[in-house]
């Protein structure tokens, strides 16, 4: 991964647990609703770079000859 996708990725997962963090300082109320939206906003778009990421070092490395 490049510096750019690692640099994303990282704030992406920020979000998440900045959205985490402001439910566990709210116990016993319902969560905010931008901390709601940002979760799931997140995770999704989190899963996708990492899983489109590494089939694309697979398939590179298949290319390549490395594979194994």
């Amino acid at each position: 991964m490049n510096w750019f996708k690692r640099y994303v990725v990282g704030c992406l997962i920020a979000v998440l647990l900045f959205a985490a963090v402001d439910s566990d300082h709210h116990p016993g109320e319902e969560m905010r609703t931008g901390a709601i939206l940002l979760a799931s906003a997140g995770w999704p778009v989190v899963a996708a770079i990492v899983v489109g990421s590494t089939i694309g070092d697979v398939v590179y490395d298949l290319r390549q000859g490395k594979a194994g």
